[in-house]
């Protein structure tokens, strides 16, 4: 038997705020797929294992596939048997990398480390449970300190014992594998995964479109409400993709572009592939007088609005309805963006909704290397271009202005005269000064706005929105 392939969460998920105070880092997409779904696709549809921190345990039961291991006492008699092959779930969307590991998972055992952070390692049967044990008890350390639900304090690092027992491989693959430019080993905020989105959407197109593939996407804490989608969910992955071609009133230039089923193109629209490779996964809808520019890839029911200017190194999720202009960002599934406005080098959490004239910065005026602050303290992010960070069911007033590089937690609302500060805690109503949106009313304003896309606000995600509020 081959041992089980699983993906944890360590210290660093916190660095990738405001969108993981509710998804777990292996659920963040870079490119087309998030990591989960990389490895997935790479095993056969086979279903990793996965450990996510314990606030978000009962969400990822919610979500995964029938018959996959989530959590410890899921995973330990798959461990048992074969032992396991552990991933981090910050791992970069290379494909030479994960297959290689992959391929790994069946010698002898090794681990990969970066400084005193574990990347992934293959272990024995004993081991392996030994890891399991240990991540249990640091998960639970950091549960009960509040660490997943408060905004100021740091995690305690998980630095396993049972992996430093056997070969280490520090600062360097423990495989050979070549490597895709843009994508680093493994990400460390972010912002990094907003940087790798071009070379991670060059990489997937031709993998992910030049066949059939049957991946069928699982969205994380998102359902379909059986009476609004009696045929389905919306977001599947085509099941296959054509290439797009010059059709009546529409333009495609240079490069490589494919749209999947039931997508509609409107007259006036140029896609330019030039730069990188367009993807319009099925039901995509772009209206009229529209600029797409790759690489970009645009996910299952989404509308590209009236006159927008999509420009390249941008990933847009499932159910998203975009206008306006906007360039090297990040939209996870259900983002609203219906009106004009800039937004640009930015990472949008689910359901969040920009309201009519919203621009955000993603320069500073000096052109200095940019500083954020996600609630643990200014750092440097070593990057020119940052944009604004919004975690899910986020809003901004209509004619909203943010600064470079602000981050705004998860169910804020954000209205108010000029730029509001650059650090926005969870639950914000108005700017930190004022009073925290009322967990009970955030949750109300949840399942209206989940409902009007045809998807479930149920229990888990509840459960999720009234333990952040009471960290708040």
């Amino acid at each position: 038997m081959e041992p089980i392939v699983v993906l944890f969460e360590d210290h660093a998920a916190e660095d990738f705020r405001p969108l993981s105070w509710s998804l777990p880092v292996y659920e963040i997409r870079c490119g087309m797929l998030a990591l989960r779904e990389r490895v997935q696709h790479l095993t056969g549809e086979g279903q990793p294992g996965l450990l996510p921190r314990r606030l978000l345990l009962p969400l990822q039961r919610a979500s995964a596939a029938d018959g996959a291991a989530v959590g410890t006492d899921a995973c330990r008699p798959r461990v048992a048997q074969a032992g396991a092959l552990y991933l981090n779930a910050r791992l970069g969307p290379d494909w030479s990398q994960l297959a290689a590991l992959l391929a790994a998972g069946s010698d002898a055992d090794w681990a990969w480390w970066d400084g005193d952070s574990l990347l992934a390692c293959r272990l024995a049967p004993e081991p392996a449970l030994a890891f399991l044990d240990a991540w249990a008890a640091w998960d639970a350390d950091a549960d009960r300190a509040g660490i997943w639900t408060a905004g100021r304090r740091r995690a305690p690092r998980f630095v396993p014992a049972p992996a430093r027992s056997g070969p280490t491989v520090a600062g360097r693959r423990p495989v050979s594998a070549p490597t895709t430019a843009g994508i680093p080993p493994a990400f460390a905020h972010l912002w990094d995964i907003v940087a790798a989105l071009g070379p991670a959407i060059a990489a997937d197109a031709p993998r992910i479109c030049g066949g059939e593939q049957s991946l069928r996407r699982r969205l994380f804490g998102i359902a379909a409400d059986p009476a609004a989608w009696p045929a389905g969910a919306p977001w599947e992955l085509a099941g296959s993709f054509d290439p797009l071609s010059e059709r009546i009133g529409v333009s495609v230039v240079g490069g490589s572009a494919w749209t999947g089923p039931e997508t509609r193109i409107a007259p006036g629209v140029v896609v330019d592939a030039g730069p990188g490779p367009v993807v319009l996964d099925r039901a995509v809808t772009v209206q009229p007088h529209v600029y797409l520019q790759g690489p970009l890839y645009v996910g299952p029911g989404a509308i590209i609005k009236a006159g927008a200017r999509i420009y390249g190194e941008t990933s847009i999720g499932a159910g998203c309805r975009v206008a306006g202009e906007v360039g090297e960002s990040l939209f996870l599934d259900f983002g609203n963006k219906q009106h004009d406005g800039f937004i640009g080098h930015a990472a949008l959490g689910s359901w969040v909704n920009l309201g009519a004239g919203t621009i955000c910065s993603d320069l500073k005026n000096n052109y200095g290397p940019v500083r954020v602050d996600y609630g643990l303290g200014e750092i440097d992010s070593g990057r020119r271009f940052v944009g604004l960070m919004m975690g899910e069911h986020g809003k901004s007033a209509i004619g909203s202005l943010f600064n470079t590089a602000t981050v705004v937690g998860y169910a804020s609302n954000v209205f108010g005269a000029g730029f509001p500060p650059k650090y926005l805690p969870n639950f914000t109503w108005g700017d930190p000064r004022g009073p925290r949106f009322d967990g009970a009313r955030a949750a109300e304003v949840a399942r209206i706005v989940t409902a009007r896309r045809g998807c479930l606000f149920g229990p888990e995600p509840a459960a999720l929105l009234a333990a952040l509020a009471a960290g708040a």
